[in-house]
Parts: C-alpha cells; structure tokens; sequence
C-alpha cells in the first residue's frame, strides 16, 4: 500500500503543481530543447506513475513486494483466475486502472487518427487550391505566383522559393490569397509548406527565407509529434488547467525551436521583422498545421494569466480552410498601405517588443507568445552552461522516479 501511495502522490505532483510551475518559468526560454525533454518526461512518468499506482493497490494482496505480487497476477490471469487473491477494494483498483488506461491509450489513438485524417485531407485541399511555385524562367507576371518577380531574389541571388524547394524537398504550394500566412502540413513523405500570395507581397526576400527556413525546421524536426502527446494529454483531462497550460508552454517551445534553427541559417532579427509583420494579421491556420507565428489562441489578445492554457494545435481552426474561406483581409504590404489601424497594429506589436526587452518584470504576466518570441530573437538570452544538463538530469530523474519507487 506504501508502494501504491507513493506512486499516487508523486503522479498527483506531475498532474498539477509540477506543470503550473514550469508553465510559469523564464528560464525555459533559454533552452527550449531541455525543456520540452523535460515536459516529455513529466507527461510519461505521470501517466505511467498513475496506471502503476492504481495497479500496486490492487495486487498488493498477493505479495510483499510489487514486482513480485504483479508477476503473480500475471500468472493467474495466464491460468485463467485473475481475481484469485483480491479483495472487493482490490477489484475497484483494478476497475480504476483499466478505466485509466483504456482513457489514456484511447484518447491518444482518437486525437492521433484524427489529427492525420485532418491533415489529409488538408493536403488534398491545398493541392486543388494552391498551385506549385514555377520554375523562375517563367512569366513573372503569372497570377498568383509573385514569388517568382524579381523582388524576391531573381535578380542576382535566385528566386527564394526555388531555393526553398530544392533546398528542403518538400513540395510548396502557393494560395492565391491577400492575407499573409505561412504554415506547414506535416508528414513523412508528403509534408506541404503552404504560403499566399498575400505573404510574398508582405515580406522582403530576407524575411521570407527566413519564415521558409522556419517552416523547414517544423517539417525536418518533425515537431508535430513533440506536440500530439500533450494534445492528447489535454483532451484526457480537460478539466485541468495544467494539461491545457502545458500545451501552450509546449507549442511555443516548439516554435522557439524553429526560431533557433531559422535564425541560425538565415538571420534571427530579419525572422523577428517576418514576425512583427505577420503578427499584425494574426492569421488563422488549419487544425494539425504549424505556422512561422504559432497557434492562435486567446493568449494572444489578452495577459498570459487570463488564458495560455488556451493556445494549442486543437485550436488552429476549422481545417477546411481555404483560399474562398479566409475572407477579404488585405495584408500589409508597407507602411505606406497598412492605413491607420495598421499602422496602430505594427506600432502597438514594436512597442510591447520594445517595453518587454526594457522592463521584463513588468510585462511577465502580459507579454503574448508572438512578443516573447520577437524578443528573444532581438535579444538571444544567455544560456549558462549547466542550465541544459541540469534540465535533462532533472528530466531522467523524474523518468525513473517511478521505476524506482516501484522496485523498493
């Protein structure tokens, strides 16, 4: 019973005051490798400490030890009496563990399938709407393809598109739309990085490299199954806030992920300008994608403390998303056209960026992901040298926690 108490307690820490608390943390900013270790191990010792609890109580009969006790239930569910030995409150631990584990498997298959079914089926959408990047010989003035115009690098450098196709070996496909939006549909061998011809207009050559070389770093880093567990953990229990709070806290470890490795081949200030400017739009995109500005959520209008939890990939939007259905929202191309509100919107993104970099204790709790993230490309925080070990020692420690805690 100790064994079972334990395992109880320690999945009770995981479920709650654990994920509040590194939910909350600065310094996962810093390294965001280590820290989505450290999130993956907290999810799996958390599930796995709870399924083991619920079985410890109910072998416990059996045998002094648990391993020993479970080796024996096993061998009388092999000999056909798997209920020889336990009591009626035994039974009611072994009811809670299959529920527990029938619910956990079952909601990650359903949010696993449904998840490439959506993207499937957005892959077919946007190779019937979207149309391929041509090759940069042919007319520039081609509808919907201003990628290929001389602005974007033909003169001298290369188209940038072309450069991205060949470059990533993923196939590119352009909707013919004015809202700026860039995002990836994942896959193995059938990822799409889908732009509009609103995004060409928006960005320079340099920002648009660099929103590709983001979108290549969620296809290459696969980052879509970093985050799908967490997904799954939220619709398990949705009545937690910490579940919905380490969803958001992932996505955008995950999107400072695709920073980094933008900003390290092309330029991390060039990404934070691409930012600024697709951030006054704030586009929405299909369910299961992964966009160069993250999820939209909530968390993006508001302070932190009044929804992050909010943000994740279940809520990208419908993911029937077309061209037809993204309405008549022009992009903006310059300051010259952004008009008034416009200009409001790119002033308001450059001064919350500005103030956060100045004074970061006063806009903890306001800052939106997008700022968090414009800021850390302008102003790369330090990452002291043990602060990553340190991460992943924690991150073994709470993985084994539950083995350990079982064999004594």
């Amino acid at each position: 019973m100790t064994t079972a108490a334990l395992l109880a307690l320690f999945a009770g820490a995981l479920a709650w005051p654990v994920p509040r608390l590194l939910a909350a943390a600065r310094w996962p900013h810093r390294c965001p490798r280590a820290a989505i270790v450290l999130w993956q191990a907290i999810g799996l010792a958390g599930g796995v400490s709870a399924l083991l609890a619920a079985a410890a109580f109910t072998v416990a009969p059996l045998s002094q030890g648990i391993p020993s006790a479970l080796a024996d239930h096993a061998s009388n569910l092999l000999a056909g009496e798997p209920l020889v030995g336990l009591g009626r409150t035994n039974l009611v631990g072994l009811a809670i563990a299959a529920a527990l584990a029938a619910r956990l498997f079952g909601v990650l298959a359903m949010s696993t399938a449904a998840t490439l079914r959506e993207r499937h089926r957005h892959r077919h959408l946007v190779d019937l709407a979207g149309h391929r990047h041509r090759h940069r010989g042919h007319d520039p003035g081609g509808p919907g393809d201003p990628g290929s115009s001389g602005e974007h690098g033909e003169h001298g450098t290369g188209c940038r598109l072309c450069e991205h196709r060949d470059r990533a070996g993923t196939r590119l496909r352009i909707l013919d739309h004015p809202v700026a939006v860039a995002y990836c549909v994942p896959g193995v061998r059938h990822a799409r990085v889908v732009v509009s011809a609103g995004l060409l207009r928006t960005l320079t050559p340099e920002e648009l490299d660099a929103v590709l070389a983001h979108e290549e770093a969620h296809v290459s880093g696969r980052h879509d199954l970093v985050i799908q567990p967490f997904v799954a953990w939220e619709r398990t229990f949705p009545f937690l806030r910490p579940a919905r709070e380490a969803t958001a806290a992932v996505s955008l470890l995950v999107e400072m992920l695709a920073d980094d490795a933008a900003a390290r081949r092309t330029c991390g200030r060039t990404l934070a300008r691409a930012l600024a400017r697709l951030g006054v739009t704030r586009a929405p995109v299909p369910a299961g994608t992964l966009s160069a500005t993250g999820p939209v959520g909530p968390a993006d209008s508001g302070p932190a403390d009044s929804g992050p939890a909010d943000l994740g990939p279940a809520d990208l939007g419908p993911a029937d998303l077309g061209p037809a259905d993204l309405g008549p929202v022009s992009p903006p191309e310059s300051p010259a056209v952004l008009g008034v509100a416009g200009v409001g919107r790119l002033a308001a993104v450059a001064a919350a960026v500005a103030t956060d970099r100045t004074d970061p204790a006063r806009n903890a709790g306001v800052r939106t992901p997008v700022v968090a993230r414009i800021a850390r490309l302008l102003d790369p925080p330090a990452v002291p040298i043990w602060l990553p070990g340190t991460a992943y020692l924690t991150a073994a420690v709470v993985f084994l926690t539950p083995v350990i805690l079982l064999l004594t």
